[in-house]
């Protein structure tokens, strides 16, 4: 019955407003009891109110005298009580005077909660206080939860909810899941202690996680999820065998002008052990910017078309897909392989040519960007997907390219670094490899923040690096003015830069066509044009060698990842390179921090890091891909929670490694029904 919908623990009073209940909880009685408490304020019970208390959160009992519905004028209403000898007013706004009417009844006896005041006429005094009408008032507790909530719900009505769902709780019989050494371990009670213990606290805790009876229902929500992984790993179909002599590799690695660093050698071993294992690849290949992820996804390509499939690359935008394509093809034609672009610009006879290639098999690999998911695109024999900056496309995109084939192995690559502690959490039963060093002559970016009124000194700048024959890049937030946002925009800096460097300067955008962005681009990387003035559309990806500065003006607007992204557009040579954060008059708490996060750090883990603490990670399960991931019993987000959940997740991990998947405890079946995971087949 735990589970059944939760409107069996709603009074008749309360049903009419089901659906905003619904919107808070969930549509489970269980799901009422996992809605924890934000956080507990200490309230003291006096039987007896006087001058003492006043500016203290008191809970005690009065007898209406008096209500003043003030009917016809716009004060509030107005509730004479007594207590002792003390008058006390309680003074409500905004409620219906019908409710007042109602609730407030002359000769009845209630208890009220809140801040004492005194009023005006001398008389103690609660504004619109918790009332407790149908509660008993805990006497011997001086701790209340108070709890998220949704417009139309007090706390007295979640307070309602949360006793009924106790009520519905002690009929039913839950069997212990957690096997007894790690109960004894963690000291953990049993599920339903925990519940009781965290709804009605008898001591106060700082923090969450600070109470042992939360820290039991953050295990049990870990093996949840750890289980689900387990469970999806139980139903992998077999895929592809790669196996081969490794020929293709071996004449590019002659024709390679750099050598491999240790981290790409052990990631390429990784994924190689992976595509030899007869079960499908999944595997996330992360490393900071500029730390050469493109070579070990070439390498892979390699390898799977040497065993005779074909590959794809999925890239987020055009620039991007274009770049992959001209960095692949100088490789590939030197070994005799066959490599296409298509993007949405293809039109006509070359795109059907393109298409047939595709489908016939003879194309080894086809690079481009959401063109290549549409449904005129078929494989042949696809062995391989290649998602780059694999955030930026949503769980359906990049099922629909994997489906293009028979089980293809899949690599996702991002240059946002993840803590290994969300790696888990976000990639669930994702392997993940990890470059950690940059290729030899790489030099930290020197990062400095200055506000917009230093522009001059800038300027002075931008001539010193462009008389090096060096090249810069400025980034606005903004295509057009805005009224409504006052930030920069592209075309006015580009206006304003073009009467000081002239023809040196070229404007990039999104609304451009594709050819003219192409042309511009190509301008900025091989031509005369020194400064390239854009939107974020440089983001991810994009290589220009001798670009050595950045200039990111209204700084303060960007996330601390695209910041970082887009810093990652230099210093991809062994020259210095700069990146200037100019920020406007205003900057708030936050955008400091940031900003202040950037010049400290070049290393990409520790922004991620940082990053992740100011705006969250998104859904595992789900198909969202920004914002936070949203467990029930924790804040992912939170710093002093990291070391408990880390700890927890690794012991979840291997209890759920350690369960028969195929036959599933019913204990651990119920777990999963609690917090509505559903049993992947």
């Amino acid at each position: 019955m735990i589970f059944n919908d939760l409107s069996i623990c709603l009074s008749d009073y309360y049903k009419p407003r089901l659906k905003l209940f619904r919107k808070l909880f969930g549509e489970r009685v269980i799901d009422v009891l996992l809605h924890m408490p934000s956080y507990a304020i200490e309230k003291c019970y006096i039987e007896r109110i006087t001058e003492k208390y006043v500016g203290k959160l008191v809970t005690t009992k009065v007898k209406v005298e008096c209500v003043d519905l003030n009917y016809g004028s716009s004060r509030p209403a107005t509730v004479y009580a007594r207590n002792g000898s003390e008058i006390v007013e309680i003074v409500l706004f905004n409620y219906p005077k019908a409710y007042v009417k109602k609730v407030y009844v002359v000769g009845r006896e209630t208890g009220i909660s809140g801040k004492l005041a005194i009023s005006q006429s001398g008389n103690l005094q609660f504004i619109n206080p918790e009332k407790f009408v149908a509660l008993k008032i805990p006497e011997n507790s001086g701790l209340f939860n108070v709890y998220s909530t949704t417009t139309g719900l007090t706390q007295k009505s979640i307070y309602f909810a949360i006793n009924s769902a106790f009520e519905i709780l002690e009929e039913e019989t839950i069997d212990e899941w957690l096997p007894k050494n790690v109960l004894k371990k963690n000291g953990f009670v049993s599920f339903p202690e925990a519940l009781r213990n965290v709804h009605y606290p008898k001591e106060y805790y700082q923090n969450q996680l600070d109470s042992p009876y939360r820290r039991r229902l953050v295990f049990d929500e870990l093996l949840a999820e750890q289980l689900v992984i387990q469970l999806s790993n139980q139903t992998t179909k077999t895929g592809y065998k790669i196996s081969n002599d490794g020929l293709l590799i071996q004449k590019l690695l002659k024709i390679l002008p750099f050598s491999l660093t240790n981290s790409q050698k052990k990631a390429i071993f990784e994924i190689f052990t992976d595509l030899e294992s007869g079960t499908p690849m999944f595997r996330l290949l992360q490393g900071d910017v500029g730390s050469g992820k493109t070579i070990v996804a070439l390498i892979t390509a390699l390898y799977v078309i040497e065993s005779g499939f074909q590959c794809a690359i999925l890239a987020p935008t055009e620039i991007l897909a274009r770049q992959h394509y001209q960095n692949f093809k100088q490789y590939f034609d030197q070994l005799g392989l066959s490599v296409q672009l298509l993007t949405g610009s293809e039109k006509g006879k070359k795109r059907a040519e393109i298409l047939e290639n595709t489908a016939s098999s003879s194309l080894n690999l086809l690079v481009g960007t959401h063109a290549i998911i549409t449904d005129q695109v078929n494989f042949g024999n696809l062995g391989l997907v290649i998602i780059d900056e694999q955030h930026r496309f949503g769980v359906r995109q990049r099922q629909q390219l994997i489906n293009k084939g028979i089980t293809p192995h899949v690599l996702s690559m991002t240059a946002t670094p993840i803590p290994r502690t969300f790696v888990l959490m976000m990639y669930g039963d994702i392997a993940v490899s990890s470059i950690t060093e940059k290729p030899a002559g790489r030099k930290d970016i020197v990062t400095n923040a200055f506000p917009l009124s230093r522009i001059s000194d800038v300027l002075k700048s931008i001539k010193n690096i462009i008389s090096k024959k060096q090249k810069v890049y400025w980034i606005c937030p903004l295509i057009e003015e805005s009224e409504k946002l006052r930030y920069t925009c592209v075309t006015n800096r580009y206006t304003f830069l073009k009467k000081h460097f002239r023809n040196k300067v070229e404007m990039l955008h999104g609304k451009m066509k594709a050819k003219e962005k192409e042309e511009i681009f190509d301008r900025f990387k091989n031509g005369d044009c020194k400064i390239l003035i854009s939107t974020t559309v440089i983001e991810v990806g994009v290589d220009v060698p001798e670009a050595t500065v950045i200039i990111i003006e209204n700084a303060e607007k960007f996330g601390l990842a695209t910041l970082h992204q887009l810093r990652g557009r230099v210093g991809r040579n062994d020259l210095q390179s700069y990146c200037l954060l100019l920020y406007g008059n205003t900057l708030s708490k936050i955008a400091a921090q940031r900003l202040k996060t950037l010049c400290e750090s070049n290393d990409g883990f520790k922004i991620a890091e940082q990053d992740l603490y100011l705006r969250g990670g998104g859904e595992i399960y789900g198909t969202r891909q920004s914002g936070a991931k949203v467990y029930k019993t924790f804040d992912i987000n939170a710093p002093e929670n990291q070391s408990v959940i880390s700890n927890f997740l690794e012991q979840a991990t291997a209890l759920a490694q350690q369960a028969n998947t195929t036959q599933l405890p019913e204990t651990y079946s119920n777990l999963l029904n609690i917090f509505n995971y559903l049993k992947i087949q």
